[in-house]
Protein backbone atom coordinates (compact mmCIF):
# COMPACT_ATOMS: atom_id res chain seq x y z
CA UNK A 1 0.00 0.00 0.00
CA UNK A 2 0.95 3.55 -0.21
CA UNK A 3 3.61 4.46 2.42
CA UNK A 4 2.38 5.53 4.34
CA UNK A 5 0.46 -2.06 31.26
CA UNK A 6 3.74 0.20 31.19
CA UNK A 7 6.28 -2.84 31.87
CA UNK A 8 8.76 -1.16 33.69
CA UNK A 9 11.01 -4.10 34.68
CA UNK A 10 14.50 -2.58 36.02
CA UNK A 11 17.61 -4.26 36.49
CA UNK A 12 21.18 -3.81 36.33
CA UNK A 13 24.51 -3.79 34.20
CA UNK A 14 26.51 -6.35 32.32
CA UNK A 15 29.88 -5.98 29.68
CA UNK A 16 29.96 -9.68 28.46
CA UNK A 17 33.48 -9.77 25.71
CA UNK A 18 32.70 -11.35 22.35
CA UNK A 19 34.69 -14.81 24.24
CA UNK A 20 33.93 -15.74 27.77
CA UNK A 21 35.49 -12.50 29.30
CA UNK A 22 33.04 -10.84 31.60
CA UNK A 23 33.54 -7.08 32.35
CA UNK A 24 31.36 -5.85 35.25
CA UNK A 25 31.72 -2.12 34.42
CA UNK A 26 30.69 0.27 37.12
CA UNK A 27 30.63 4.26 38.03
CA UNK A 28 27.06 3.90 38.91
CA UNK A 29 26.95 3.69 42.55
CA UNK A 30 25.03 0.88 43.29
CA UNK A 31 23.90 0.13 46.97
CA UNK A 32 26.03 -1.97 48.61
CA UNK A 33 23.37 -5.02 48.08
CA UNK A 34 22.91 -4.35 44.47
CA UNK A 35 24.36 -8.23 43.61
CA UNK A 36 25.59 -7.69 39.74
CA UNK A 37 26.39 -11.22 39.20
CA UNK A 38 22.57 -12.20 40.32
CA UNK A 39 20.96 -9.43 38.42
CA UNK A 40 22.93 -9.99 35.25
CA UNK A 41 21.72 -13.95 35.12
CA UNK A 42 18.18 -13.02 35.57
CA UNK A 43 18.38 -10.67 32.26
CA UNK A 44 20.10 -13.01 30.13
CA UNK A 45 18.01 -15.76 31.17
CA UNK A 46 14.67 -14.03 30.78
CA UNK A 47 15.23 -12.57 27.79
CA UNK A 48 13.19 -13.98 24.62
CA UNK A 49 12.70 -11.50 21.85
CA UNK A 50 15.05 -8.28 21.41
CA UNK A 51 13.69 -4.70 19.89
CA UNK A 52 16.41 -3.40 16.90
CA UNK A 53 16.67 0.17 17.91
CA UNK A 54 19.65 1.02 15.96
CA UNK A 55 21.72 -1.27 13.86
CA UNK A 56 24.28 1.12 12.85
CA UNK A 57 24.36 -0.25 9.38
CA UNK A 58 23.87 2.97 6.83
CA UNK A 59 24.73 6.53 7.92
CA UNK A 60 21.62 7.72 5.49
CA UNK A 61 18.70 5.90 7.35
CA UNK A 62 18.66 8.11 9.95
CA UNK A 63 19.20 11.51 11.79
CA UNK A 64 22.07 12.71 13.92
CA UNK A 65 22.86 15.05 16.05
CA UNK A 66 26.74 15.89 17.56
CA UNK A 67 28.36 18.18 20.28
CA UNK A 68 28.25 20.28 21.93
CA UNK A 69 27.92 23.22 19.60
CA UNK A 70 25.71 25.28 21.57
CA UNK A 71 26.50 28.97 23.05
CA UNK A 72 26.10 27.19 26.66
CA UNK A 73 28.06 24.68 26.21
CA UNK A 74 31.37 26.11 25.03
CA UNK A 75 34.66 23.80 24.19
CA UNK A 76 37.25 22.96 22.28
CA UNK A 77 36.56 19.21 22.10
CA UNK A 78 35.18 17.79 18.69
CA UNK A 79 33.47 14.38 17.57
CA UNK A 80 32.67 13.36 14.05
CA UNK A 81 31.51 10.18 12.82
CA UNK A 82 31.82 8.01 10.21
CA UNK A 83 30.66 4.42 9.03
CA UNK A 84 33.12 1.62 10.03
CA UNK A 85 34.60 -0.96 7.71
CA UNK A 86 34.39 -3.61 10.96
CA UNK A 87 31.56 -4.49 12.37
CA UNK A 88 29.87 -7.03 14.56
CA UNK A 89 26.75 -7.68 13.43
CA UNK A 90 24.35 -6.52 10.37
CA UNK A 91 27.14 -5.26 7.52
CA UNK A 92 28.07 -2.19 9.28
CA UNK A 93 28.65 0.30 12.38
CA UNK A 94 29.66 3.75 13.19
CA UNK A 95 33.02 4.41 13.67
CA UNK A 96 33.29 7.64 16.53
CA UNK A 97 36.36 9.90 16.48
CA UNK A 98 36.97 12.83 19.31
CA UNK A 99 39.21 14.71 20.76
CA UNK A 100 40.14 16.57 24.52
CA UNK A 101 41.92 19.85 24.75
CA UNK A 102 42.25 18.80 28.82
CA UNK A 103 41.06 22.27 29.34
CA UNK A 104 37.41 22.56 29.86
CA UNK A 105 36.14 26.17 29.20
CA UNK A 106 33.06 25.68 32.14
CA UNK A 107 33.10 23.56 35.69
CA UNK A 108 32.07 20.28 33.94
CA UNK A 109 34.32 18.18 32.36
CA UNK A 110 34.43 18.45 28.57
CA UNK A 111 32.67 16.43 26.61
CA UNK A 112 31.71 15.44 23.61
CA UNK A 113 28.27 13.38 22.58
CA UNK A 114 26.27 11.44 19.51
CA UNK A 115 22.83 11.09 19.48
CA UNK A 116 19.20 10.16 17.29
CA UNK A 117 15.72 11.24 18.46
CA UNK A 118 12.84 10.06 17.30
CA UNK A 119 9.62 10.68 14.57
CA UNK A 120 7.75 8.14 12.85
CA UNK A 121 8.44 4.74 13.76
CA UNK A 122 9.83 5.03 16.94
CA UNK A 123 10.49 2.42 19.88
CA UNK A 124 8.27 2.25 22.84
CA UNK A 125 10.70 0.93 25.52
CA UNK A 126 8.07 -0.54 27.79
CA UNK A 127 6.78 -3.66 26.30
CA UNK A 128 8.41 -6.38 28.72
CA UNK A 129 11.55 -4.49 29.30
CA UNK A 130 15.09 -6.02 30.45
CA UNK A 131 17.55 -3.39 29.47
CA UNK A 132 19.45 -2.17 26.73
CA UNK A 133 22.43 -3.88 24.65
CA UNK A 134 25.01 -2.22 21.95
CA UNK A 135 28.36 -3.67 20.86
CA UNK A 136 31.38 -1.41 21.57
CA UNK A 137 34.79 -1.58 20.12
CA UNK A 138 37.14 0.48 21.78
CA UNK A 139 41.41 0.80 21.37
CA UNK A 140 44.36 0.25 23.93
CA UNK A 141 44.64 4.11 24.85
CA UNK A 142 41.56 5.72 24.97
CA UNK A 143 40.70 7.82 27.46
CA UNK A 144 37.12 9.24 28.57
CA UNK A 145 34.11 7.42 30.50
CA UNK A 146 31.52 6.07 28.38
CA UNK A 147 28.31 7.49 29.10
CA UNK A 148 24.73 6.43 27.70
CA UNK A 149 21.98 8.52 28.20
CA UNK A 150 18.33 8.07 27.88
CA UNK A 151 16.32 10.90 27.34
CA UNK A 152 12.28 11.34 27.62
CA UNK A 153 9.91 13.41 27.79
CA UNK A 154 6.89 12.81 30.43
CA UNK A 155 4.49 15.68 28.54
CA UNK A 156 5.10 14.50 24.90
CA UNK A 157 1.92 14.66 22.17
CA UNK A 158 0.30 17.17 24.90
CA UNK A 159 -2.17 18.99 23.53
CA UNK A 160 -0.98 22.29 24.53
CA UNK A 161 2.71 21.32 23.52
CA UNK A 162 3.24 18.30 21.81
CA UNK A 163 6.77 18.98 21.43
CA UNK A 164 9.44 20.33 23.10
CA UNK A 165 11.91 21.56 21.09
CA UNK A 166 13.66 23.45 23.78
CA UNK A 167 14.55 20.67 26.16
CA UNK A 168 13.51 21.60 29.10
CA UNK A 169 10.91 19.25 29.68
CA UNK A 170 13.38 16.78 28.78
CA UNK A 171 14.64 14.13 31.73
CA UNK A 172 17.68 12.59 31.20
CA UNK A 173 18.29 9.11 32.56
CA UNK A 174 22.73 7.85 32.58
CA UNK A 175 24.36 4.90 32.63
CA UNK A 176 28.17 4.98 32.70
CA UNK A 177 31.33 2.75 32.47
CA UNK A 178 35.13 3.50 33.03
CA UNK A 179 36.90 0.69 30.72
CA UNK A 180 34.57 -0.01 27.86
CA UNK A 181 36.28 2.88 25.69
CA UNK A 182 39.77 1.29 26.42
CA UNK A 183 38.74 -1.90 26.01
CA UNK A 184 39.68 -3.81 22.56
CA UNK A 185 38.13 -6.05 20.23
CA UNK A 186 34.42 -5.96 20.09
CA UNK A 187 32.70 -6.33 23.38
CA UNK A 188 28.86 -6.52 24.56
CA UNK A 189 27.21 -4.20 26.82
CA UNK A 190 23.98 -4.66 28.40
CA UNK A 191 22.29 -1.88 30.20
CA UNK A 192 19.36 -3.24 32.76
CA UNK A 193 17.40 -0.06 33.54
CA UNK A 194 18.20 -0.45 37.19
CA UNK A 195 21.40 0.56 36.53
CA UNK A 196 20.27 4.18 35.03
CA UNK A 197 20.53 6.96 37.45
CA UNK A 198 18.65 10.31 36.65
CA UNK A 199 21.16 12.74 35.35
CA UNK A 200 18.91 15.82 33.87
CA UNK A 201 15.65 16.73 35.78
CA UNK A 202 12.68 17.78 33.24
CA UNK A 203 10.97 20.93 33.99
CA UNK A 204 7.81 20.18 35.34
CA UNK A 205 8.46 16.49 35.00
CA UNK A 206 6.89 14.16 38.08
CA UNK A 207 7.86 10.64 37.05
CA UNK A 208 10.05 9.15 40.05
CA UNK A 209 12.31 6.81 37.01
CA UNK A 210 12.24 5.64 34.02
CA UNK A 211 9.17 6.56 31.64
CA UNK A 212 10.35 3.67 29.02
CA UNK A 213 6.86 4.57 27.17
CA UNK A 214 8.08 8.43 26.90
CA UNK A 215 11.39 7.97 24.94
CA UNK A 216 12.53 10.99 23.08
CA UNK A 217 15.89 9.19 21.86
CA UNK A 218 19.35 8.32 22.73
CA UNK A 219 22.80 9.91 23.55
CA UNK A 220 26.30 8.33 23.91
CA UNK A 221 28.42 11.16 25.26
CA UNK A 222 32.03 10.69 26.20
CA UNK A 223 33.40 12.05 29.39
CA UNK A 224 37.21 13.72 30.26
CA UNK A 225 36.70 13.23 33.34
CA UNK A 226 40.47 13.10 34.31
CA UNK A 227 41.17 16.54 31.89
CA UNK A 228 43.59 14.85 29.61
CA UNK A 229 44.69 16.60 26.08
CA UNK A 230 43.58 12.90 24.03
CA UNK A 231 42.37 11.48 21.18
CA UNK A 232 40.52 8.57 20.72
CA UNK A 233 38.20 6.35 18.28
CA UNK A 234 35.60 3.73 19.17
CA UNK A 235 33.01 1.88 17.18
CA UNK A 236 29.76 1.18 17.88
CA UNK A 237 27.21 -1.72 16.51
CA UNK A 238 23.79 -3.00 17.25
CA UNK A 239 21.88 -0.90 19.91
CA UNK A 240 18.75 -2.62 20.91
CA UNK A 241 16.48 -3.59 23.89
CA UNK A 242 16.06 -6.93 25.48
CA UNK A 243 12.68 -8.09 26.43
CA UNK A 244 11.34 -10.79 28.10
CA UNK A 245 8.24 -11.10 25.63
CA UNK A 246 7.60 -14.86 24.15
CA UNK A 247 5.54 -14.85 21.13
CA UNK A 248 2.88 -18.07 21.39
CA UNK A 249 1.85 -18.84 17.92
CA UNK A 250 -1.83 -20.23 17.53
CA UNK A 251 -3.01 -21.51 14.38
CA UNK A 252 -4.29 -18.35 12.88
CA UNK A 253 -5.36 -17.83 9.02
CA UNK A 254 -6.11 -15.04 6.36
CA UNK A 255 -9.60 -14.21 6.34
CA UNK A 256 -9.56 -12.11 2.77
CA UNK A 257 -7.04 -10.42 0.70
CA UNK A 258 -6.64 -7.21 -1.20
CA UNK A 259 -6.16 -6.71 -4.56
CA UNK A 260 -4.86 -3.28 -6.58
CA UNK A 261 -6.28 -3.21 -9.95
CA UNK A 262 -4.44 -1.65 -12.76
CA UNK A 263 -4.41 -2.16 -16.49
CA UNK A 264 -1.91 -5.15 -16.15
CA UNK A 265 -5.24 -7.48 -15.57
CA UNK A 266 -6.75 -6.23 -18.89
CA UNK A 267 -7.80 -9.95 -19.84
CA UNK A 268 -7.49 -11.67 -16.58
CA UNK A 269 -8.70 -15.02 -15.89
CA UNK A 270 -11.20 -14.12 -12.68
CA UNK A 271 -12.51 -17.34 -12.20
CA UNK A 272 -8.66 -18.98 -11.85
CA UNK A 273 -7.73 -16.34 -9.51
CA UNK A 274 -11.11 -16.90 -7.51
CA UNK A 275 -10.57 -20.81 -7.87
CA UNK A 276 -6.81 -20.35 -6.60
CA UNK A 277 -7.84 -18.03 -3.59
CA UNK A 278 -10.58 -20.72 -2.95
CA UNK A 279 -8.07 -23.43 -2.44
CA UNK A 280 -6.35 -21.74 0.37
CA UNK A 281 -9.43 -21.02 2.18
CA UNK A 282 -9.66 -17.28 1.14
CA UNK A 283 -13.40 -16.33 -0.01
CA UNK A 284 -13.14 -12.38 0.25
CA UNK A 285 -11.25 -10.05 -1.67
CA UNK A 286 -11.29 -6.84 -1.06
CA UNK A 287 -11.27 -4.17 -3.90
CA UNK A 288 -8.46 -1.36 -3.14
CA UNK A 289 -10.28 1.26 -5.72
CA UNK A 290 -12.74 1.08 -8.00
CA UNK A 291 -10.81 3.75 -10.58
CA UNK A 292 -6.83 4.28 -10.43
CA UNK A 293 -4.86 5.51 -8.01
CA UNK A 294 -2.53 8.71 -9.18
CA UNK A 295 -1.32 10.31 -6.11
CA UNK A 296 -3.32 13.63 -6.99
CA UNK A 297 -6.50 14.39 -8.04
CA UNK A 298 -5.73 13.82 -11.97
CA UNK A 299 -7.78 10.04 -11.45
CA UNK A 300 -8.44 9.27 -15.13
CA UNK A 301 -8.91 5.70 -15.32
CA UNK A 302 -11.63 3.46 -13.87
CA UNK A 303 -12.09 -0.05 -12.97
CA UNK A 304 -15.87 -0.12 -13.67
CA UNK A 305 -17.56 0.05 -16.98
CA UNK A 306 -20.70 1.73 -16.27
CA UNK A 307 -19.24 5.44 -15.13
CA UNK A 308 -19.86 8.94 -16.12
CA UNK A 309 -17.73 10.46 -13.95
CA UNK A 310 -16.63 13.85 -15.57
CA UNK A 311 -12.97 13.10 -14.83
CA UNK A 312 -12.77 9.82 -16.09
CA UNK A 313 -11.62 9.18 -19.90
CA UNK A 314 -10.11 5.18 -19.47
CA UNK A 315 -12.27 2.70 -18.77
CA UNK A 316 -12.21 -1.10 -17.83
CA UNK A 317 -14.58 -3.74 -16.59
CA UNK A 318 -12.32 -5.24 -14.20
CA UNK A 319 -15.23 -4.60 -11.39
CA UNK A 320 -17.84 -5.74 -13.61
CA UNK A 321 -15.95 -9.13 -14.60
CA UNK A 322 -14.99 -9.71 -11.01
CA UNK A 323 -18.87 -9.68 -9.48
CA UNK A 324 -19.66 -12.03 -12.54
CA UNK A 325 -16.59 -14.64 -11.82
CA UNK A 326 -17.12 -14.32 -7.90
CA UNK A 327 -21.13 -15.68 -8.00
CA UNK A 328 -19.50 -18.43 -10.24
CA UNK A 329 -17.13 -18.89 -7.36
CA UNK A 330 -18.41 -17.98 -3.78
CA UNK A 331 -16.39 -15.06 -3.45
CA UNK A 332 -17.48 -12.20 -1.31
CA UNK A 333 -16.14 -8.81 -2.76
CA UNK A 334 -15.48 -5.49 -0.62
CA UNK A 335 -15.52 -2.79 -2.94
CA UNK A 336 -12.91 0.40 -2.86
CA UNK A 337 -14.42 3.96 -3.84
CA UNK A 338 -12.67 6.66 -5.24
CA UNK A 339 -8.83 7.00 -4.82
CA UNK A 340 -8.26 9.90 -2.91
CA UNK A 341 -5.58 11.32 -1.03
CA UNK A 342 -4.76 13.76 1.76
CA UNK A 343 -3.43 17.18 1.36
CA UNK A 344 0.54 17.04 2.56
CA UNK A 345 1.07 20.25 3.42
CA UNK A 346 -1.92 21.16 5.90
CA UNK A 347 -4.08 18.32 7.43
CA UNK A 348 -6.73 21.09 8.64
CA UNK A 349 -7.54 22.85 5.83
CA UNK A 350 -11.03 21.41 4.09
CA UNK A 351 -10.45 21.85 0.40
CA UNK A 352 -9.39 18.10 0.07
CA UNK A 353 -11.48 16.62 2.83
CA UNK A 354 -14.22 18.11 1.13
CA UNK A 355 -13.27 16.98 -2.80
CA UNK A 356 -12.52 13.89 -1.26
CA UNK A 357 -16.50 13.60 0.44
CA UNK A 358 -17.69 14.63 -3.00
CA UNK A 359 -15.96 12.26 -5.49
CA UNK A 360 -16.38 9.30 -2.64
CA UNK A 361 -20.46 9.95 -3.00
CA UNK A 362 -20.52 10.36 -6.71
CA UNK A 363 -18.13 6.99 -7.32
CA UNK A 364 -20.32 5.10 -4.48
CA UNK A 365 -23.64 6.38 -6.06
CA UNK A 366 -22.54 4.75 -9.68
CA UNK A 367 -21.47 1.68 -7.85
CA UNK A 368 -24.23 0.87 -5.72
CA UNK A 369 -26.58 1.23 -8.93
CA UNK A 370 -25.01 -1.14 -10.21
CA UNK A 371 -23.92 -3.54 -7.64
CA UNK A 372 -25.30 -2.63 -4.26
CA UNK A 373 -27.24 -6.01 -4.31
CA UNK A 374 -25.31 -7.81 -6.19
CA UNK A 375 -25.15 -11.35 -3.30
CA UNK A 376 -21.42 -11.39 -3.81
CA UNK A 377 -21.02 -7.80 -2.52
CA UNK A 378 -19.69 -8.24 1.33
CA UNK A 379 -19.22 -4.21 1.75
CA UNK A 380 -17.63 -0.77 1.47
CA UNK A 381 -14.04 0.49 1.74
CA UNK A 382 -12.56 3.70 1.97
CA UNK A 383 -9.47 3.92 0.49
CA UNK A 384 -7.70 7.22 1.33
CA UNK A 385 -5.35 5.72 3.77
CA UNK A 386 -4.34 8.10 6.89
CA UNK A 387 -1.70 7.33 9.53
CA UNK A 388 -0.93 7.83 13.10
CA UNK A 389 2.62 9.83 12.38
CA UNK A 390 3.61 13.43 11.48
CA UNK A 391 5.51 13.47 8.13
CA UNK A 392 5.06 15.30 5.62
CA UNK A 393 1.71 16.52 7.98
CA UNK A 394 -0.26 14.36 9.81
CA UNK A 395 -3.51 14.27 12.51
CA UNK A 396 -1.70 13.91 15.83
CA UNK A 397 -3.75 17.13 16.96
CA UNK A 398 -6.47 19.33 16.70
CA UNK A 399 -7.91 20.47 14.07
CA UNK A 400 -6.73 17.73 12.29
CA UNK A 401 -7.96 14.88 13.87
CA UNK A 402 -11.54 15.90 14.09
CA UNK A 403 -11.45 16.90 10.51
CA UNK A 404 -10.11 13.32 9.38
CA UNK A 405 -12.82 11.65 11.71
CA UNK A 406 -15.39 14.15 10.24
CA UNK A 407 -14.40 13.45 6.92
CA UNK A 408 -14.51 9.45 7.56
CA UNK A 409 -17.89 9.74 8.74
CA UNK A 410 -19.32 11.72 5.83
CA UNK A 411 -18.59 8.66 3.82
CA UNK A 412 -19.28 6.20 6.00
CA UNK A 413 -22.80 7.83 6.88
CA UNK A 414 -23.81 8.51 3.08
CA UNK A 415 -22.52 4.80 2.55
CA UNK A 416 -25.49 3.99 5.24
CA UNK A 417 -28.18 5.96 3.64
CA UNK A 418 -28.72 3.59 1.07
CA UNK A 419 -26.59 0.29 2.22
CA UNK A 420 -26.51 -2.08 4.99
CA UNK A 421 -22.91 -3.42 4.47
CA UNK A 422 -20.12 -2.83 6.64
CA UNK A 423 -17.67 0.01 5.60
CA UNK A 424 -14.45 -0.11 6.37
CA UNK A 425 -10.90 1.45 6.56
CA UNK A 426 -7.06 0.55 6.84
CA UNK A 427 -4.88 3.22 7.95
CA UNK A 428 -0.87 2.36 8.34
CA UNK A 429 0.79 1.81 11.52
CA UNK A 430 3.59 4.46 11.70
CA UNK A 431 4.30 4.26 15.12
CA UNK A 432 4.33 8.20 15.30
CA UNK A 433 3.13 7.87 19.34
CA UNK A 434 3.91 5.57 21.86
CA UNK A 435 1.48 2.54 22.25
CA UNK A 436 -0.62 3.83 24.62
CA UNK A 437 -1.26 7.65 23.44
CA UNK A 438 -1.67 5.83 19.84
CA UNK A 439 -4.47 3.68 21.18
CA UNK A 440 -5.82 6.66 23.18
CA UNK A 441 -5.64 8.62 19.55
CA UNK A 442 -7.86 5.87 17.92
CA UNK A 443 -10.28 6.45 20.29
CA UNK A 444 -10.42 9.76 19.67
CA UNK A 445 -11.15 9.42 16.25
CA UNK A 446 -13.89 6.09 16.44
CA UNK A 447 -15.85 8.31 19.00
CA UNK A 448 -16.62 10.39 15.89
CA UNK A 449 -17.35 7.63 13.55
CA UNK A 450 -20.06 5.38 14.14
CA UNK A 451 -20.36 4.44 11.02
CA UNK A 452 -16.66 2.65 10.46
CA UNK A 453 -17.10 -0.79 11.10
CA UNK A 454 -13.96 -2.56 10.75
CA UNK A 455 -10.38 -1.66 11.43
CA UNK A 456 -7.56 -2.69 9.07
CA UNK A 457 -4.13 -1.60 10.96
CA UNK A 458 -1.39 -2.04 7.70
CA UNK A 459 1.37 -3.55 10.21
CA UNK A 460 3.95 -1.83 7.70
CA UNK A 461 5.67 -5.36 8.11
CA UNK A 462 7.00 -5.16 4.54
CA UNK A 463 8.73 -1.49 4.68
CA UNK A 464 11.76 -2.83 7.06
CA UNK A 465 10.41 -0.22 9.97
CA UNK A 466 9.20 -2.33 12.25
CA UNK A 467 10.41 -5.38 14.83
CA UNK A 468 7.34 -7.93 14.12
CA UNK A 469 7.52 -9.68 17.41
CA UNK A 470 8.09 -6.71 19.84
CA UNK A 471 6.70 -3.46 18.35
CA UNK A 472 3.45 -5.02 16.80
CA UNK A 473 2.02 -6.63 20.01
CA UNK A 474 2.59 -3.35 21.72
CA UNK A 475 0.55 -1.27 19.67
CA UNK A 476 -2.07 -4.06 18.26
CA UNK A 477 -2.67 -4.04 22.38
CA UNK A 478 -3.49 -0.52 22.63
CA UNK A 479 -5.56 -0.15 19.08
CA UNK A 480 -7.59 -2.65 19.80
CA UNK A 481 -8.52 -1.49 23.11
CA UNK A 482 -10.06 1.90 21.37
CA UNK A 483 -11.76 -0.23 18.59
CA UNK A 484 -13.49 -2.88 21.36
CA UNK A 485 -14.47 0.58 23.31
CA UNK A 486 -16.30 2.17 20.35
CA UNK A 487 -17.54 -0.85 18.94
CA UNK A 488 -15.36 -1.11 15.86
CA UNK A 489 -13.84 -4.53 14.50
CA UNK A 490 -10.42 -4.77 14.86
CA UNK A 491 -7.98 -6.38 12.04
CA UNK A 492 -4.83 -6.60 10.40
CA UNK A 493 -3.27 -5.78 7.37
CA UNK A 494 -0.46 -7.56 6.40
CA UNK A 495 2.11 -6.91 4.22
CA UNK A 496 2.92 -9.69 2.19
CA UNK A 497 5.34 -7.59 -0.06
CA UNK A 498 9.10 -6.26 0.83
CA UNK A 499 10.12 -3.08 -0.21
CA UNK A 500 12.43 -0.67 1.72
CA UNK A 501 13.66 2.81 0.84
CA UNK A 502 16.41 2.15 3.70
CA UNK A 503 17.97 -0.08 3.37
CA UNK A 504 17.16 -0.77 -0.45
CA UNK A 505 15.09 -3.18 -0.66
CA UNK A 506 13.67 -3.74 -4.31
CA UNK A 507 9.93 -4.71 -4.32
CA UNK A 508 9.59 -8.29 -3.61
CA UNK A 509 7.67 -10.82 -2.16
CA UNK A 510 8.06 -11.47 1.43
CA UNK A 511 9.97 -14.84 2.31
CA UNK A 512 6.85 -17.16 4.16
CA UNK A 513 8.77 -17.25 7.84
CA UNK A 514 8.41 -13.54 7.67
CA UNK A 515 5.13 -13.76 6.70
CA UNK A 516 4.32 -16.16 9.24
CA UNK A 517 5.43 -14.34 12.15
CA UNK A 518 3.25 -11.79 11.29
CA UNK A 519 0.20 -13.58 10.62
CA UNK A 520 1.14 -15.13 14.30
CA UNK A 521 0.95 -12.43 15.93
CA UNK A 522 -1.68 -10.54 14.53
CA UNK A 523 -3.80 -13.97 15.14
CA UNK A 524 -3.03 -13.33 19.01
CA UNK A 525 -5.59 -10.05 18.74
CA UNK A 526 -8.22 -10.95 15.23
CA UNK A 527 -9.76 -13.54 13.17
CA UNK A 528 -10.36 -9.98 10.49
CA UNK A 529 -6.55 -10.70 8.70
CA UNK A 530 -6.18 -9.43 5.30
CA UNK A 531 -2.92 -9.69 3.37
CA UNK A 532 -1.95 -6.89 0.84
CA UNK A 533 -1.99 -8.19 -1.69
CA UNK A 534 -2.89 -10.54 -4.01
CA UNK A 535 0.18 -10.30 -6.54
CA UNK A 536 2.72 -11.23 -3.86
CA UNK A 537 0.60 -14.30 -2.48
CA UNK A 538 -0.97 -15.31 -5.82
CA UNK A 539 -0.81 -18.93 -6.71
CA UNK A 540 3.12 -19.50 -8.02
CA UNK A 541 4.50 -17.34 -5.28
CA UNK A 542 6.71 -19.24 -2.29
CA UNK A 543 4.35 -17.54 -0.21
CA UNK A 544 0.83 -19.33 -1.90
CA UNK A 545 2.79 -22.86 -1.93
CA UNK A 546 3.50 -22.19 1.98
CA UNK A 547 0.76 -21.26 3.28
CA UNK A 548 -1.21 -23.63 1.70
CA UNK A 549 1.31 -26.54 3.05
CA UNK A 550 0.57 -24.68 6.85
CA UNK A 551 -2.73 -24.86 6.35
CA UNK A 552 -2.43 -28.33 5.63
CA UNK A 553 -0.19 -29.44 8.32
CA UNK A 554 -2.64 -27.39 10.69
CA UNK A 555 -6.15 -28.82 9.62
CA UNK A 556 -7.12 -25.81 8.70
CA UNK A 557 -8.07 -26.75 5.37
Amino acid sequence: MKTTAILVSLFCFILASCGSDDHNGGGNGQDGDYNLQEEIRKILNSTKATKNINPFDELGCEIYRTGPTSAEEPTNATIDYDLGDDYKEGVGSFKLKYSFSGKPMTSNPEYVYFEETWGDYRPDLSFYPLGLSIWVKGQKGNKGVFRFIIMEDEKQFSADKPHDSTRKRWQYYAFEDEEILSKEGWNRLVMPYSAFKLYKKGQGATADGLLLNRFEGFRIEIVNTKHEVCTGEVSIDALEQLTSYELKNGKPKFSSIFVQLNTAYVNEDWDKQFQDSRAIGIDTWIIQYAEQFTDGENTSISFYKNTNMPWITEKYDFVDQMFEAAERNGIKLIVGLYPGDYSKTNTASPEKYNLNLERNKMVFDELYEQFGNHPCLEGWYITEEFHDGSYPVGWQQEPSLSMLAKYLEGVASYIKTKSDKPVSIAPALWRGMPADLCGQWFGRIFAQTPNIDYLYIQDLGGRCLVDVDVDLPNWFAEIKKACDANGVHFGVDIESFQSCWCPNVPYREKNWSELKEQLFVAGLFTEYITNFSWVTFKKGTNNYTSYKKYLEDNGLL
